[in-house]
C-alpha cells in the first residue's frame, strides 16, 4: 500500500512540475522578456511520386513552358535547368550560308549517299546570297539545290528566276518569316536552325534555338540533338520592341546567353 501511494505521489510531483514548465512566465512590470530565435535545423521536402515518361507531352509538373516542351521532345517526366538531354527535333532549318557547312558534314559522317532522317522535317530557304551575282554565292545556292533533288526534300524555297524577271512563286522570302508563314512554327514544337535569329520562332509557343554546321549535320542524320535546359527569365511588363532590347541587354555584355526569357503583360 505504501509503495502504491509513493508512486502516486511521484507521478503527481511530476505532473504538477510539467504543468509548471508549460504555464507562461508572470509578467514584470517595466521590464520585456526576449524570447531565442527560433533555428530551423533542417528541412524536408514532401516525397515526390515517380511519374512514367509522357508520351502526350502533358507534363502536369511544376515546370516552365521551355521545360514542358523539352520534356516531351525527350519522352521525360520532368526537367530542371542545367540538365544534358537528348531531344527529339521536330523541324531543322538551314539556308545558303551555312547549308553547304552542314551537307558536307552530314555527307562525311553519314555517306555520301546517305538520307537525312526525315525530309519533310529539313527545311532549306536560299535567302542570304540571293541578290549577287558572285560566283561563290551562287555555288552555295546550286548545292542546295543539288541536295534537296538528291534528298527530295519537301520544303525546299528556292529562289530561282523565271523569265522576264519574275520570281520562282516557291520563294518565300527571309527563313524566319517563311518558317512562320508556312505552317513551320507549331507551339510545343522543337525548331532548330542553323541561324542566331531561330530563336525568334519561340513566339510561336514552341522551343527554338540556333545551332552550327556540326550539330545540323548530326541532326540532319539522326533526328536528334543534345541540349541543355536553359534556365527562364519570366518578365511581365508593357514595352514597345526598344524597351525589351534595352531589358535584354542589362545582364552583362553578353545579355542574356542561353536564358530562355517568357514575356508577358
Amino acid at each position: 500500500m505504501a509503495s502504491s501511494i509513493s508512486a502516486a505521489a511521484k507521478a503527481s510531483a511530476a505532473f504538477a512540475h510539467k504543468k509548471e514548465l508549460a504555464a507562461p512566465a508572470p509578467h514584470r512590470a517595466g521590464s520585456s522578456r526576449r524570447t531565442k530565435p527560433c533555428r530551423v535545423r533542417a528541412v524536408a521536402s514532401p516525397a515526390r511520386t515517380p511519374r512514367a515518361p509522357s508520351s502526350t507531352g502533358s507534363v502536369k509538373t511544376a515546370m516552365t513552358m521551355t521545360e514542358k516542351i523539352l520534356a516531351r521532345a525527350s519522352e521525360r517526366a520532368a526537367l530542371e535547368p542545367g540538365e544534358n538531354v537528348w531531344v527529339d527535333i521536330d523541324v531543322l532549318m538551314t539556308h545558303d550560308v551555312c547549308g553547304p557547312g552542314t551537307i558536307g558534314i552530314f555527307k562525311k559522317e553519314f555517306g555520301e549517299d546517305a538520307k537525312v532522317w526525315d525530309r519533310e522535317k529539313v527545311v532549306i530557304i536560299p535567302d542570304h546570297y540571293i541578290f549577287t551575282s558572285d560566283e561563290r554565292a551562287n555555288r552555295n545556292v546550286d548545292i542546295l539545290r543539288d541536295f534537296c533533288l538528291e534528298q527530295n526534300i519537301k520544303y525546299f524555297y528556292d529562289i530561282k528566276d523565271l523569265s522576264d524577271f519574275r520570281a520562282n512563286p516557291d520563294y518565300k522570302g527571309v527563313c524566319h518569316i517563311a518558317l512562320a508563314q508556312e505552317g513551320h512554327c507549331r507551339p510545343g514544337e522543337v525548331l532548330l536552325g542553323t541561324d542566331s535569329h531561330t530563336c525568334n520562332a519561340g513566339a510561336f509557343g514552341q522551343f527554338a534555338t540556333g545551332i552550327g554546321n556540326t550539330d545540323a549535320g548530326f541532326v540532319m542524320g539522326t533526328g536528334k540533338a543534345l541540349l541543355k535546359v536553359p534556365p527562364t527569365i519570366s518578365i511581365w511588363c508593357n514595352l514597345q520592341i526598344d524597351g525589351v532590347c534595352w531589358i535584354n541587354c542589362r545582364k552583362s555584355n553578353h545579355g542574356r546567353t542561353y536564358d530562355t526569357m517568357q514575356h508577358g503583360c
